[in-house]
Formats: C-alpha cells, sequence, structure tokens
C-alpha cells in the first residue's frame, strides 16, 4: 500500500510541474511543488519495498523438526551465513511492465529470487537459520540447530536432499559441508553456487584442496577425494573492459558423472541490450536458465532419484515426536 500511494504522489507531481496553472499557482511553485511531491512520492515507494521485505521475515514459515523432511522432496542450501547480509539486498526488477515492478519484485531479495528459480524446477528450498538471529530471512526455509552438535543432523540432510545446493567459502562448517556432500552424493546431486570474485574463489579452492586432502581417506573412489585439485579456474568474462558491477551470483559448478567439474559463469558482458535490467533478462534467459535445465535433467536421468513433485518412499524418522512448519514466532 506504501508503494501504491508513493507512485499516486510521484504521478500527482510530475502532472503538477506539467499543468500548474490549474492549481492556481505560478510556475516556479508549480514545478518546486511537483518537484517535492515527486520526491516524496519516490522515497515512499523504495521505503515500501523495504518495509515489504521486512514485514515477510515476520511471516516466514520455520522447520520444526527437520529430521521429519521426506526424503528427496526438498533442495538442501548450505552457504557461510556472512552470505546472508549480501543477498538481503533488493534485487532489481526485470519486468518492463511497470505495474509488476510496483508489486513484490521490487522488494524481492537476492536470495528469494534464487530460492523461486530453484523451487520452480526442483522442489523447495530449506536451510540451516543464522544462529542468534532474530527473525528468519525469507526466501529457503529455515531450521534451526543447537550449535555444539549439527553435523550428524546436516549430514543425514545432505545424504537425503533431492539435491544440495552449496555457496563457496572459506570456513571451517562450508569446507565441511562441501566434502560431506562429495562424500556422501553423487555428481549430479551437487550445485556449487559462487557469490564472490575471484580472488575470493582461489583462496576457496586453496582452502578446499587441503580440506579434501585431510578426508582423503573417507572417500571411496579416488576422482571425488581428489576433486579439491581439479575444481576449475574463474572463467573470465568475454568483455571485461565493459564496466558493469556484478551483484548476487557469479557463477555456478556442476559435476560430471566421475566429479569432472564444470564452471558456468554468468557474463553480462556476453549479451547485447539497451540497458542492464535488459542484460539481466538476457543473462537469465541464455545462461541461468539452461545450466538449471542441465541440473533437472542429470536429476531425472539418476536411478535413485524419484521425477519432480514425487515423494520417495519414507525412511523410519529419526524422532518420535511430530514435527511441523510452524510460524516464526512459534518456533521451540
Amino acid at each position: 500500500m506504501t508503494r501504491l500511494v508513493g507512485f499516486g504522489v510521484a504521478l500527482g507531481g510530475a502532472n503538477h510541474i506539467r499543468t500548474p496553472l490549474l492549481f492556481g499557482e505560478s510556475r516556479v511553485q508549480g514545478i518546486v511543488t511537483g518537484v517535492l511531491m515527486i520526491v516524496a512520492g519516490v522515497a515512499a515507494v523504495f521505503a515500501g519495498s523495504r518495509m515489504s521485505r521486512f514485514g515477510r521475515r515476520h511471516t516466514t514459515r520455520l522447520i520444526k523438526d527437520p529430521g521429519l523432511l521426506e526424503p528427496r522432496s526438498y533442495v538442501l542450501y548450505l552457504r557461510p551465513f556472512d552470505l546472508d547480509d549480501q543477498l538481503y539486498g533488493v534485487k532489481p526488477a526485470t519486468s518492463r511492465n511497470p505495474v509488476r515492478r510496483l508489486q513484490t519484485p521490487l522488494s524481492r531479495t537476492y536470495e528469494e529470487d534464487m530460492v523461486l528459480s530453484l523451487r520452480f524446477r526442483l522442489g523447495r528450498v530449506v536451510a540451516v537459520g543464522r544462529p542468534g538471529e532474530r527473525l528468519p530471512l525469507s526466501g529457503a526455509r529455515r531450521f534451526y540447530l543447537p550449535l555444539d552438535d549439527w553435523q550428524p543432523t546436516v549430514s543425514d540432510l545432505i545424504r537425503e536432499a533431492r539435491l544440495v545446493v552449496l555457496a563457496t567459502g572459506t570456513s571451517e562448517g562450508t569446507l565441511w559441508e562441501l566434502t560431506e556432500a562429495v562424500r556422501l552424493l553423487p555428481p549430479e546431486r551437487l550445485l556449487v553456487m559462487v557469490f564472490t570474485e575471484e580472488a575470493e574463489y582461489d583462496l576457496f579452492r586453496s582452502a578446499a584442496e587441503a580440506r579434501f586432502a585431510a578426508r582423503a581417506a573417507e572417500f571411496e573412489k579416488p576422482e571425488a577425494a581428489s576433486l579439491g585439485s581439479r575444481l576449475p579456474d574463474y572463467p573470465a568474462l568475454k568483455n571485461p573492459d565493459t564496466e558493469i558491477r556484478m551483484v548476487g551470483t557469479r557463477g555456478f559448478i556442476t559435476f560430471g558423472p566421475g566429479w569432472e567439474p564444470e564452471f558456468v559463469r554468468l557474463d553480462p558482458t556476453a549479451v547485447r541490450a539497451l540497458s542492464d535490467l535488459g542484460r539481466l533478462r538476457k543473462v537469465m534467459r541464455r545462461q541461468v536458465n539452461p545450466a538449471l535445465r542441465r541440473v533437472k535433467h542429470r536429476l531425472s536421468q539418476a536411478p535413485d532419484v524419484p521425477g519432480h513433485g514425487v515423494i520417495a518412499p519414507r525412511t523410519p524418522p529419526r524422532s518420535e515426536s511430530r514435527g511441523s512448519d510452524t510460524p516464526a514466532g512459534g518456533a521451540e
């Protein structure tokens, strides 16, 4: 509602500048009044989008007991918790339609946009909530784990996930999650997402190589144990001299049948458009969507993964109590 009012005030301000005599004012007064109305209207639109974003955190529902999630029914999103601050930013709308741009896409965060793309193709997305946060972020459905005994639960969730989406990082938890996913999963059920620039990615590769070497004895296949040393280089942009600021996902790493990694770089300099939003639309259509379609195809070819929307037979629950999704304020 705040955004609608602000949009109306801004339009009124533009009309005030165009036709000041209708309001019984001089040209200068009309221009000043109109400019003030436009500024106030635009401010209300932006304030409304951020209020909407924060309001969704109050209505986000939590997973009370992750142990009762149906096997192969969810996508498990793992990331360094510091990444939440970056992905909580508002993603620019990609629609040309002014009405649609005035609605939720104007306040959709980067995480919500990512989760929407994954959920549309692969299933609902769940994630571990950041310890100590007062409200969960909107996007992936959160659950919370104890600080001192989280690894067994995450290991079970990795094993039973339809797909594990892991964001790169150098924290101890992220590196353990990466090696654990490679140890437990076939390659088609792991998707690594890169949100960092090349220097930080190189740090991740070095740290991953050391962690894989430390856990080499735990892997059944040598190609999985050596993955840390075979992670691909950070691909260069097609036109590196073009100044385009990237926010959010920089690329994906997918894996072939023998854990052969492939880095799919999202490259806005490889497409042509009249505006940055036009480039963003083309990147989504030509680079992101094909990569996700390949992931979905590989999952559909895997013998132990049911098709999209089909729930596998349940394994015995790890808890005697019946869990359910509860509002954010009602989690225990």
